[in-house]
């Protein structure tokens, strides 16, 4: 008999280091799974001797989780007319906007004319935080992509990637 623990802290995120004003995220249910990737950084190259092999340490460690939102649930009970407006999709809109910022922040205010043709500027980069399971995970999200399902109607599947630079915990 296998047993599975159940991780009863919820995952949160912040940005940190940007100017914007992107507010934190508790997210309502945790991911199904969450897999954590450690890769090598090796070269190798070929010589008249034979192949060196290069040791370099590692790559940035990938997190990659998938997941559903909580039900759109509004005052009418079970909606896919209303999913907009309900609690649960609005928690993954905000989840979405971690990830479109990204912790970048752009100019806001433009000295010349073209500067003011290129608005997507970026003037400081920021990082992600993500907390769970006892630890802050520093980095950036390198892929996210979320689909809809008719056989699911009131809920959205997810998954991403996040890269983290930094494990503290």
């Amino acid at each position: 008999m296998k047993l599975t623990k159940k991780n009863p802290v919820p995952m949160s995120w912040s940005i940190e280091g940007s100017s914007q004003k992107i507010p934190s995220l508790t997210m309502l249910i945790n991911p199904d799974s969450l897999v954590t990737t450690y890769t090598p950084l090796i070269t190798e190259t070929r010589t008249l001797g034979g192949f060196v092999h290069e040791y370099w340490g590692e790559q940035l460690t990938s997190l990659t989780a998938s997941g559903k939102t909580a039900m759109f649930i509004d005052e009418g009970g079970l909606s896919n007319k209303n999913s907009r407006d309900t609690e649960s999709y609005q928690y993954f809109i905000s989840l979405l906007n971690i990830y479109k910022n990204n912790g970048k922040d752009y100019y806001q205010n433009f000295k010349s004319v073209a500067s003011q043709r290129n608005s997507n500027r970026i003037t400081n980069l920021g990082y992600v935080n993500l907390y769970f399971d006892g630890k802050q995970f520093l980095g950036y999200f390198e892929s996210f992509d979320y689909e809809e399902d008719a056989l699911k109607p009131f809920t959205l599947d997810y998954n991403f990637t996040f890269k983290v630079f930094k494990t503290i915990g």
